[in-house]
């Protein structure tokens, strides 16, 4: 049987969560995960043998779930300003690049709510620190990596990954439309190389 004091308690602990984190979606997830670990936690000490040991199993794991919405990582969303982009060959470039690219290759990422939840924040966070490192179209004015086979990544579909597809379907081009940012971006450089 739960303590009646469970509820304001977890509810208490979410609210202070999602203040601290600065987001409704982190103190959510830390009520639904700690609710779960409470429930767990109350089944197993209720339970004989094999339920104890399952229910302790799910107690754990969701209060690990919670714990882990408290690592700093992960949870610093800015964009830093844009020192230059290029000079883009056509609009059409750049809608292509703002679509399929910009996401984890500009200064201008737009953070999702489920960017704000550990482990996803970790790995979204990732990836995009990285993204930027690679090529950064709004920090034109600074060197630039892998600018020569930015064709081949795009032609053989490894950039945009198919796991940003789904969370973005807006990032999905055609095969047509794959050719257009081609030739564009390595017009772009050509014409407007970074440095």
């Amino acid at each position: 049987m739960r303590h009646p004091a469970s509820y304001p308690v977890t509810l208490g602990i979410a609210v202070l969560g999602g203040v601290l984190a600065g987001s409704i979606v982190v103190g959510l997830t830390l009520a639904a995960t700690l609710s779960i670990a409470w429930g767990a936690l109350s089944k197993a000490l209720a339970s004989p043998g094999k339920g104890r040991i399952a229910w302790t199993a799910v107690a754990v794991v969701s209060a690990l779930a919670a714990a882990i919405q408290f690592v700093p990582y992960g949870q610093d969303h800015t964009n830093p300003p844009a020192t230059a982009e290029p000079v883009w060959d056509s609009p059409e470039t750049r809608a292509l690049a703002v679509r399929a690219c910009f996401g984890c290759h500009s200064n201008e990422t737009a953070w999702r709510w489920y960017s704000d939840v550990a482990p996803v924040s970790w790995v979204v966070t990732n990836h995009v620190v990285v993204g930027r490192r690679v090529l950064n179209f709004s920090t034109w004015d600074g060197p630039q990596g892998e600018l020569d086979e930015i064709g081949e990544t795009i032609h053989e579909g490894e950039m945009p990954p198919a796991y940003y597809t789904i969370l973005h379907p807006g990032a999905r081009l055609s095969d047509a439309e794959k050719q257009r940012l081609i030739d564009g971006l390595e017009a772009t450089v050509g014409t407007s190389p970074p440095g």
